[in-house]
């Protein structure tokens, strides 16, 4: 009886540590993404302002408002910009690694985004 109850315990402690470790690995990779990323073929940009938006920008559409979230490897990217349509926040993949962020939107149809895997290249600069 007193074993299972120390067992309890350590799971549970092994579980709040990890849960933070992956709360803290979020935390890193959002200040990561701030800043302008430019897409390898130049036909789109995104600006992460803070942590929860960012903004579109490509021929279509300028400075267009998007929510999003992160989670470990898969990012949830919601439309909340000038058209007033309701669209259904979608998940997809992620990588971030250094200056390049991939986004593989190939999984389900994200509102102004192609349906394909899309690489961004961070943009310097005096904001970024």
């Amino acid at each position: 009886m007193k074993n299972s109850f120390i067992f309890l315990g350590l799971l549970i402690l092994a579980s709040i540590i990890l849960i933070n470790c992956s709360k803290d690995e979020i935390e890193i990779k959002q200040e990561k993404l701030l800043g302008k990323w430019v897409s390898l073929d130049k036909s789109d940009t995104l600006d992460f302002k803070t942590n929860t938006d960012f903004y579109k920008s490509n021929k279509q559409m300028v400075f267009d408002h998007y929510d999003y979230e992160l989670f470990n490897d898969s990012i949830k990217i919601g439309y909340s910009g000038k058209m007033f349509i309701l669209i259904v926040p979608s998940m997809h993949k992620y990588q971030l690694n250094n200056e390049i962020l991939t986004i593989d939107f190939s999984n389900k149809q994200c509102y102004g985004f192609e349906r394909e895997r899309i690489t961004y290249k961070k943009e310097k600069g005096i904001d970024s």
